[in-house]
């Protein structure tokens, strides 16, 4: 074997290993969301190998729930993993479109699937079923100031096919999720952190449940991630963790989701910024509660800082 085989070699097990490592964060992170046990690394045959070029799919991961935003829907869920040891491209553009066109082609193919049919034929309570992708871009790289889904935001993406929604998971986006429930697992360590559900006013109906341990897909297009914990004498708090920056402003909204969310019942409620420093924006936090009449309700209410730091 020549020196430049071995070389090709290493490099291929240092790249196998990257997308090990890029796998094993993903099927944790799922987990952490609720979404246990997804089926991994599969093939499905192609629908029309001439147009996707291919004739099978590979797949990183499967997971389907019943919705808590949508009634008497079935969300099934494909999911695709890139890492990198190496930190985004400034011109992302063409890379997130060779993605997105790749799982496009793959939830095509799935509608088509023996793999989709039994899981529907399985179930009698679904009316609807959305076929629906995530891409988890991730790197290795631990920069602040990369925001994937900023430098995409207005691209438009491609329509050739067939498929009800590619979410898009940056470096940012899953390190918002995953320290907005750590910190509320560090603050009731001995409670059950749930997930709330929005009223979309697609779920009213009565069979909904109002909170679980399953994150809705949705969420992850959300600035906001509704949390919830119950205590053994039934005191629920509610925590609305914020991925915007503290600002009186946005304070007020969530203020008022809040208690939308509560409909005035007497539960605690906190909410969460990345950046909330108690000596700088107290006098805000106040002046934003006196725009609310219910004493009970801002009485019970905090902002905090969901980041881990002695000054919180």
């Amino acid at each position: 074997m020549y020196f430049g085989e071995i070389i090709n070699l290493k490099m291929g097990e240092f790249s196998k290993r990257i997308g090990e490592i890029g796998e094993e964060i993903v099927i944790e992170f799922l987990a952490l969301i609720g979404w246990h046990n997804p089926v991994r690394n599969f093939d499905i045959a192609s629908i029309d190998p001439e147009k996707h070029g291919k004739n099978t799919h590979g797949i990183d991961a499967y997971f389907h729930y019943q919705s808590q935003m949508i009634a008497r829907t079935l969300e099934n869920i494909l999911i695709s993993t890139k890492y990198s040891k190496d930190k985004y491209p400034n011109a992302p553009i063409e890379k997130f479109k060779e993605y997105y066109k790749d799982l496009g082609m793959a939830i095509e193919s799935f509608k088509k699937s023996e793999m989709r049919a039994t899981t529907i034929n399985s179930r009698s309570d679904f009316e609807t079923v959305f076929d629906r992708g995530i891409i988890f871009w991730l790197n290795n790289v631990d920069d602040g100031s990369q925001d994937l889904l900023q430098k995409l935001f207005k691209i438009e993406a491609p329509k050739d096919f067939n498929h009800d929604g590619i979410f898009l998971v940056d470096n940012s986006k899953i390190e918002f999720v995953f320290d907005s429930i750590q910190f509320v697992k560090r603050k009731y360590p001995s409670l059950l952190v749930e997930f709330t559900y929005f009223n979309t006013g697609f779920n009213g109906d009565d069979s909904i449940i109002k909170n679980g341990t399953i994150m809705p897909i949705q969420y992850l297009s959300s600035n906001i991630l509704p949390l919830r914990v119950q205590s053994s004498n039934n005191e629920s708090t509610l925590i609305l963790c914020s991925r915007d920056k503290f600002e009186q402003s946005e304070l007020i909204k969530l203020i008022g989701l809040a208690k939308n969310i509560t409909a005035n019942f007497q539960a605690n409620t906190i909410i969460a910024f990345p950046d909330y420093n108690r000596l700088q924006h107290e006098q805000f936090v106040d002046s934003a509660k006196l725009t609310f009449e219910e004493a009970s309700f801002t009485n019970a209410l905090s902002v905090e800082n969901f980041n881990p730091n002695f000054r919180n």
